[in-house]
């Protein structure tokens, strides 16, 4: 594959579309650009008076979509006038680099919270027990933090927490243990060798039991802590908010059930109004709510998408309006 092309088909990119309720002229801000799927939507939704903000904190998946955008003359013009921007920033950063680019407020606001396929499948990055590769997983080559440092320095208890509350790992402890055992012959430097691990430390009766290799939810925690993706995600829930319009709508595609949960519970807190202790006989707390749920249930891909894009069937996409 060349440098300027992409596996990645963004999920859920009609649902996007109608739940976000883009009109020509709109500004949309896309926070997870990753392989410039839903991007390229929206940029064809609010048309040429509209203007786009991409935002990726992986420094490949950002030079990857504007080669290829230079090489598309329709795209290139947007880049050079100011239609289409895309910035090499984490979108916990989203209300400092507004402010810097001048954009004080976002019609629409958008996150597709998945890894993008080139992410997975490029070995190098040690995102997946699929490919061999270093145990790496930093979407951003600018943070200390690392896959090795995690499995082979933090303690069992430090590990076995972070399988079970970030991973959903049942086995967690059973893992955790195995692996400090390990790690004192030889340090994890390999996805294959910290699967293959893992693999071992799970009883047989419980990997009877599962669908998905005994490594799958290790790897999702340790993706999750090393890009401080919950922490990243609060930030940026917070923040975008303050930059929506008021009728404006904001979102979220999660992968995961911690993913969704943070969405889900932010987007409740601030659909509440008055927080006063029920006795009280008037508000005196005069908090009024700044979002409404735009959709109380989460939105799933359809059977004929899931066939045809696989890892579209855990995806769930909540939308919230600005009040």
């Amino acid at each position: 594959m060349r440098m300027d092309e992409t596996r990645h088909r963004p999920v859920l990119w009609q649902e996007a579309l109608d739940g976000l309720r883009l009109s020509l002229g709109d500004t949309v801000i896309d926070a997870t650009l990753g392989g410039g799927g839903h991007t390229l939507l929206f940029r064809s939704a609010i048309g040429e008076t509209g203007k786009v903000v991409s935002f990726d904190m992986d420094q490949v998946a950002v030079d990857r979509f504007l080669m290829r955008a230079k090489q598309d003359a329709g795209m290139s013009a947007d880049l050079e006038v100011g239609r289409l921007s895309v910035v090499h920033a984490n979108f916990s950063d989203i209300g400092f680099v507004m402010e810097e680019i001048g954009l004080t407020s976002a019609d629409a606001i958008f996150a597709d919270l998945g890894y993008s396929s080139d992410q997975i499948e490029d070995g190098a990055r040690g995102l997946s027990f699929l490919k061999d590769g270093p145990l790496d997983m930093r979407l951003d080559q600018r943070s200390d933090e690392t896959a090795a440092h995690i499995v082979n320095v933090w303690s069992e208890a430090s590990l076995a927490e972070l399988f079970s509350e970030m991973g959903d790992e049942e086995y967690a402890k059973g893992i955790a243990r195995a692996l400090v055992r390990a790690r004192k012959e030889r340090a994890f430097t390999k996805t294959l060798e910290l699967a293959e691990a893992i693999e071992r430390a799970v009883p047989m009766r419980i990997r009877l039991k599962r669908k998905t290799h005994p490594a799958t939810k290790v790897f999702q925690a340790l993706r999750i802590a090393v890009n401080d993706e919950y922490g990243n995600l609060e930030r940026f829930l917070e923040q975008s908010v303050g930059l929506l319009a008021p009728g404006g709508r904001l979102g979220i595609i999660s992968f995961h059930s911690g993913e969704d949960r943070i969405v889900k519970r932010f987007f409740h807190r601030m659909a509440k109004g008055c927080e006063c202790p029920p006795e009280f006989p008037v508000c005196v707390c005069h908090k009024q709510p700044k979002l409404k749920n735009a959709s109380r249930e989460p939105i799933i891909a359809s059977e004929r998408e899931i066939s045809e894009n696989p890892r579209a069937r855990s995806a769930k996409l909540r939308f919230a309006e600005k009040c």
